[in-house]
């Protein structure tokens, strides 16, 4: 691979550890940024220059489009890490056979879930119990962004592939040109072509399309010495296997966590609106507190994948202890952060007075995840870029679904509302302890035995001459 410079690539296998992570987690968290400044807009759009009724449908609308989202980036960490791995090898055909795979991929999966999608768009919005008022709407703007999954899989994917080679810069462009073009033509359609809701969502296919063009182009373009394009389009059957057995896990389990949160809402939804209020405070601040410890150890995944593609095991070790270290440092940060801002971070979003009291008794309990959710973030990608992906994701939804009884005994059960927030903290300690127990019990062991089994000729070139603990 192309050294750092000019071709806006991070060398993730040589050189200072932590700068480089930092590096390259800096662009994910802008683009977390982005994308929550982005669902904001949008949602402002269609509330204030269309309708209540529009705002509903696309609200509707929202956990099956997020479900099709979260199959999409956990699918494309398969191709991040796979990809990873052929970079820091160094083997330029085994690079050229993942590519083509993702590419493969890609096209395969995004014209299954367009054409399941269009099939069973009415019949989902029908089990979520969505009004008949705005069935319609609903429907009409779901048909409209299933036909642009393709757009949409190819950025996820491409974002994937680009990351793994070491350009976290180009994807975060592409994402704030999506962004950007996606909010003018929102405004476009509805305010010049005065279309509803169908005018949204093509607006949201068409930004998404140009976003996977441009990622098509640089992964073309760039300096990677790979090909993308219909001739190259051959799915290597190991490649396959491989970024399926790393990506399929990892969209379970981003879908496994939604589907936990949609049973543990039933629970908060007991306590009425003012607590239904309150704990969507906590959640969204706790989401915007979280984005630099997600993009640092998001970064994490890609720089283990590279480095275990030449099993420079002592350079992992001392990047995984570096992270834990930088994210309990932020932890200990963020829940002071947490307990001294508590009476004033929910006013951001509310001046109901009974919201706020539980918002701040909410975020004080919580404060304290603050302590482990590093660790376990850490934990996760370093598993899943080392190739391992099914323990994380056994992890995550033993962490996910325990919330349900927990909710419902220590909240429904015992009618206080406090035991809602309690669940979520012993629940996320809970997923925190079983990763680290598989993980420093041999788990990391026997990763490194099968990567080494896989990839016998790394051993014979000496790439493994150090350490095999981390």
């Amino acid at each position: 691979m192309a050294k750092e410079g000019r071709n806006n690539t991070i060398d993730l296998v040589n050189g200072p550890i932590f700068s480089s992570l930092i590096r390259f987690a800096i662009p994910i968290l802008f683009g977390s940024i982005v994308t929550q400044f982005y669902n904001v807009a949008d949602s402002m759009i269609v509330g204030r220059f269309i309708s209540s009724e529009a705002l509903a449908a696309v609200s509707a609308s929202t956990p099956i489009v997020s479900i099709i989202n979260l199959f999409a980036i956990g699918l494309s960490s398969g191709s991040n890490v796979v990809i990873a791995q052929r970079v820091g090898s160094g083997d330029r055909s085994a690079l050229q056979k993942a590519v083509s795979t993702v590419s493969f991929l890609t096209i395969t999966c995004s014209l299954f879930i367009t054409v399941i999608g269009l099939i069973v768009s009415r019949p989902m919005l029908a089990v979520l119990k969505t009004p008949e008022e705005i069935m319609d709407a609903s429907a009409l703007y779901l048909v409209i962004v299933f036909l642009g999954t393709t757009g949409n899989l190819i950025y996820q994917m491409g974002t994937g592939a680009l990351r793994g080679m070491g350009d976290v810069n180009w994807p975060l462009i592409f994402l704030i040109i999506c962004s950007v073009l996606n909010i003018v033509f929102d405004l476009a359609a509805v305010l010049i072509f005065k279309l509803g809701v169908e005018g949204v969502a093509a607006a949201t296919a068409i930004s998404q399309i140009i976003s996977g063009i441009g990622i098509i182009r640089r992964l073309n373009s760039g300096p990677y010495g790979i090909r993308v394009g219909l001739s190259e389009m051959k799915p290597d059957r190991y490649e396959l296997g491989e970024i399926v057995r790393i990506g399929l896990p990892a969209a379970i389990q981003n879908i496994g966590n939604t589907l936990a949160s949609m049973f543990v809402q039933s629970s908060v939804n007991t306590f009425g609106s003012t607590f239904i209020a309150a704990n969507s405070i906590v959640t969204k601040v706790d989401m915007l507190l979280y984005i630099p410890v997600d993009a640092l150890s998001t970064a994490l995944c890609t720089f283990v994948g590279q480095n275990m593609g030449r099993l420079q095991l002592d350079r992992i070790r001392k990047g995984i202890n570096s992270a834990i270290l930088t994210l309990t440092i932020l932890g200990v940060g963020l829940c002071g952060t947490q307990i001294a801002f508590r009476h004033v971070l929910p006013t951001i979003f509310t001046k109901d007075q009974a919201v706020l009291d539980i918002a701040a008794e909410g975020l004080l309990i919580m404060s304290f995840q603050c302590l482990f959710y590093g660790i376990d973030r850490c934990l996760v990608n370093a598993m899943r870029g080392a190739g391992k992906s099914v323990v994380p994701m056994i992890t995550a939804q033993f962490g996910a679904f325990s919330r349900i009884p927990l909710s419902y005994y220590l909240g429904v059960k015992t009618g206080d509302w406090h035991g809602i927030f309690w669940a979520m903290l012993i629940a996320a300690f809970l997923r925190n302890t079983a990763i680290a127990i598989y993980y420093f019990c041999g788990g990391w062991t026997r990763v490194v035995k099968s990567y080494e089994e896989k990839h016998p000729e790394l051993l014979k070139n000496g790439s493994a001459c150090e350490e095999n603990k981390v």
